[in-house]
């Protein structure tokens, strides 16, 4: 007969496939940092146990020493033992995706009490990644208020590179009284200042530029230049010359 102590004693403890589970878990968050679905850890228990079904995973997961197990190493399980979000990740995701809320994830997550692996662990969870880029794209709209008013503070502001923008944007530029040709030119001078340090250099190039965008021919040398310095002879090249008939 089995004594109460006994009981329990089985009770509290792991059966074989309980510990195939928790060793399966740890396998794949501690080699790829994914957390494995309910259905992989059923495909993976049913290889040496035919008659397995997935309520038994389910009710494995609900077990007190599996939970102490999987949580004793760390590992995020919970987001796929159940179909809904739990309060604690509705909770990181809205803490995290606040952007009025200027500390960083791992402060925000800190206060929470979750350890940052754990949270980009759920973000492989579909629904839990869907959550949280439904907040992102959310707060691209609330931003965007924010983000006008600031540029328009800018532009009144005589910030030319906001102006510039602005005009761009808008194509203010094509009614320029100034052909894009000659905006293109004198886009072209900028980069050459850029790279280009010899103010000769650069005044040469310039002057050129300057004579194309008139619609005016460069100069074009026709003469050769004249090679100055000794000429020295190969006599093999002249003796291959003369077999050729060269010469």
């Amino acid at each position: 007969m089995v004594t109460r102590k006994q009981y329990y004693a089985i009770k509290e403890g792991l059966t074989a496939a309980e510990k195939d589970l928790i060793g399966y878990y740890e396998l794949q968050w501690f080699l790829t940092n994914t957390v494995p679905t309910v259905e992989q850890v059923y495909k993976h228990l049913r290889k040496t146990r035919d008659n397995l079904r997935i309520t038994s995973v389910n009710y494995y997961l609900t077990r007190k020493p599996v939970i102490k197990a999987l949580d004793d190493r760390g590992i995020p399980w919970r987001q796929h033992s159940q179909e809904e979000l739990t309060p604690q990740q509705q909770a990181a995701a809205l803490t995290v995706m606040n952007f009025a809320d200027e500390r960083s994830i791992a402060e925000k997550l800190d206060q929470l009490g979750i350890l940052p692996a754990t949270y980009y662990a759920w973000l492989q969870d579909p629904v839990f990644n869907n959550f949280v880029n439904s907040l992102a794209d959310q707060n691209k709209i609330n931003i965007r208020p924010t983000a006008v008013a600031e540029f328009t503070k800018k532009v009144n502001s005589g910030d030319w590179n906001a102006v510039k923008f602005f005009l761009e944007v808008t194509g203010e530029f094509a009614n320029n009284t100034a052909p894009q040709s000659e905006v293109l030119l004198r886009m072209i001078v900028e980069i050459i200042q850029k790279h280009v340090k010899d103010p000769e250099t650069i005044m040469a190039i310039a002057q050129d530029i300057k004579l194309a965008s008139a619609n005016r021919t460069l100069e074009v040398v026709t003469e050769q230049p004249a090679i100055t310095g000794e000429v020295i002879e190969d006599p093999e090249l002249e003796h291959a010359k003369r077999q050729l008939g060269f010469g």
